[in-house]
């Protein structure tokens, strides 16, 4: 709970007792009775003001802008900025629109400062996948001729299609059912005519090469030599007609049934379902190659690339006068090439997580600078340039306003320094696991990142219970924090699901990722609301107590402090006043030791006047003129 723009219950009390000081040294004897007891009056009053007050200050408008609406406003800034790339550029480095005005709004000078890093799960996947634009080790541009020379296993192909003969070397059409297809062109069924040969079999990539492609192409785990391996399984295979291949061409299953809906040939019902489901199995076991392949290619037990190994092998002939090597020799050579490519794949993942911590560091320490600027600036509009900082012209209050900014840089420094040291290593490990999550894909790839949320979720948590500040906190406010962070955590992961459905939905980038964005933090600021209505562990009570405390402590020893300076002032007041009062009296006896009207008048006149008492006359001639003119004298 923020205090900010919380009353100072301090300040409020000095000035009333200041004006009471101020009063008392002004008083008539009479007054100085009812004085003293308005402070006490005022002190009773307010002790229930003050608890009314905290009482209305978690419910107050201020408190809804800052729990809900600046929130739900910096998530809609948050996600349109993922459509500019000086948005994209500024999250790279962590920064967002929601920290960098949560952070400078909560600065101080006196306050204690956290500079350290902390982004959600759905950042560091978009700023992970945004390592991957270009993989060297694959071809980026798909077209017909790669597609054939470098991701078409033609052996596979037919060894699949020759393996699925029946009988008289009839074929079963996967996507059809019917055993109405022949083996070779020039080989037909001659039970029926098929002149055009459409009824030919041949197989069918189910997840077509092109998409396959397309998903990894920027993974960096993987070459051209694996999407070739991935790509042409068993399982992403199906014998069709030549009339449906022909036409399906580089299109899925489900935008092939699109396509034939589109152009009034839409197929059976039996068809759709089968074509659908061999699809959803197709998807399932590309990504679980594609998963096994990066895994042997991290661990150094995967394929070398065709590619590189023709090469070395030409090398090989070249250094030894055309003769091949060996068997083991071979071996050696293949056992080189992997080793090397899963040392290009690691340096390429280290590279990548050194380039985000480094970014993540720039960020803190482009907001280290900024926030004092912002509250300079901010302490302008609200206070002026000159009467925020007593200044008598505006170069003075310049000078001032930069050097506190200065000061604060410059003292700050080393402690800022060293705590992006060890945020520049946390923020390496997090962004290298992050990345090499990145690399896997389906399913698989989401428990990853649900594991790796889960251990991050226990470290914090254990923070929470065992930290250096966990003695500072009731159980209540550790169950508080660690569902917040849990809740956290879980929306954004959120993040990537909803990007997940946009994108199947037909929203494609950038406006899925800046959709998403969105999404995903107004749900995580409506959450953090919810939670704080709901308050499963009563926090928001202790905090009430704690703030209430929190005034009294404050109150009692600004109390303390005034009435010490009270009581000081009310002895002198009543020592001067007894001076003069008896100096007034000896006055008065005189006059009536002496029998003197005219001294006695003049000491009344003057005992009036010290007793403040408002006479309509201040001599004799204005006495007589008074009880002529007046009906009725009233004492």
């Amino acid at each position: 709970m923020k205090h900010i723009g919380w009353p100072k219950w301090g300040e409020k009390m000095d000035e009333q007792k200041k004006r009471a000081i101020e009063e008392l040294k002004e008083a008539s004897p009479l007054e100085v009775t009812k004085i003293l007891e308005e402070l006490e009056l005022y002190d009773a009053k307010s002790s229930q003001e003050i608890i009314d007050e905290v009482y209305k200050q978690f419910e107050t408008a201020e408190h809804m802008e800052d729990e809900i609406l600046k929130p739900v406003f910096m998530a809609v800034i948050d996600g349109l900025l993922e459509a500019t790339a000086g948005g994209r550029t500024a999250r790279k480095k962590g920064l967002n629109a929601s920290r960098v005005l949560q952070e400078c709004e909560s600065f101080h000078y006196d306050g204690i400062q956290k500079n350290t890093t902390s982004v959600n799960a759905y950042t560091e996947y978009k700023n992970a996948r945004e390592n991957d634009d270009v993989n060297s080790n694959m071809t980026q541009e798909y077209n017909a001729d790669n597609r054939r020379k470098l991701y078409e296993d033609k052996a596979a192909m037919e060894r699949y299609k020759e393996e699925r003969v029946v009988g008289e070397k009839t074929l079963t059409d996967e996507y059809t059912g019917k055993r109405n297809l022949y083996l070779k062109q020039d080989n037909p069924n001659q039970h029926y005519n098929d002149d055009t040969h459409r009824k030919q079999a041949q197989p069918d990539h189910i997840v077509p090469l092109k998409q396959v492609h397309e998903k990894l192409k920027s993974n960096y785990a993987l070459d051209d030599s694996d999407i070739k391996r991935i790509a042409n399984i068993d399982d992403n295979f199906a014998v069709t007609s030549a009339e449906i291949n022909q036409v399906k061409k580089e299109m899925s299953n489900s935008e092939y049934i699109e396509w034939m809906d589109e152009h009034g040939r839409p197929l059976d019902e039996q068809t759709k379902e089968r074509m659908l489901n061999l699809q959803k199995k197709a998807e399932k076991e590309v990504d679980s190659k594609a998963n096994e392949a990066v895994a042997k290619n991290l661990l150094g037990k995967g394929e070398v690339n065709e590619k590189t190994y023709k090469a070395a092998i030409e090398k090989y002939k070249e250094e030894h006068d055309g003769e091949g090597p060996s068997k083991q020799e071979q071996q050696d050579i293949e056992a080189a090439l992997r080793k090397q490519k899963t040392g290009e794949i690691h340096g390429t993942a280290v590279k990548n997580a050194g380039k985000q911590a480094a970014d993540y560091a720039v960020g803190n320490l482009i907001l280290f600078i900024v926030k004092p600027i912002y509250y300079e600036m901010s302490d302008i509009f609200k206070n002026g340039m000159e009467a925020g900082v007593n200044a008598g012209s505006v170069g003075e209050a310049l000078k001032i306003r930069f050097g506190r900014v200065k000061e604060y840089v410059i003292t700050h420094a080393a402690a800022f320094f060293g705590d992006n040291i060890l945020d520049f290593v946390k923020g390496f490990v997090s962004s290298l696991v992050e990345g090499i999550i990145s690399l896997f894909v389906g399913i698989f790839k989401q428990v990853l990142k649900v594991i790796k949320e889960g251990i991050k979720i226990f470290v914090q948590s254990a923070k929470v219970l065992f930290g250096k500040e966990s003695s500072q906190m009731t159980p209540a406010e550790k169950g508080d924090a660690i569902v917040k962070i849990i809740g956290g955590s879980v929306i954004a992961i959120s993040g990537i699901g909803i990007e997940f459905l946009l994108n199947r939905i037909g929203i494609g980038e950038p406006w899925s990722v800046v959709l998403s964005t969105m999404l995903s933090g107004i749900a995580s600021a409506l959450f953090m609301y919810l939670l704080d209505k709901v308050d499963l562990f009563s926090t928001k009570a202790e905090k009430r107590r704690d703030r209430i405390i929190e005034i009294f402590e404050e109150r009692i020893k600004d109390i303390n402090e005034a009435t010490d300076t009270l009581n000081i002032v009310a002895i002198e007041t009543l020592k001067k006043q007894r001076e003069e009062f008896e100096k007034i009296s000896d006055e008065i006896g005189q006059g009536l030791s002496s029998d003197n009207i005219d001294t006695i008048n003049d000491g009344l006149y003057k005992m009036a006047d010290f007793m403040k008492v408002d006479l309509s006359y201040s001599n004799t001639d204005e006495f007589c003129d008074y009880m002529d003119s007046e009906e009725t004298i009233n004492l």
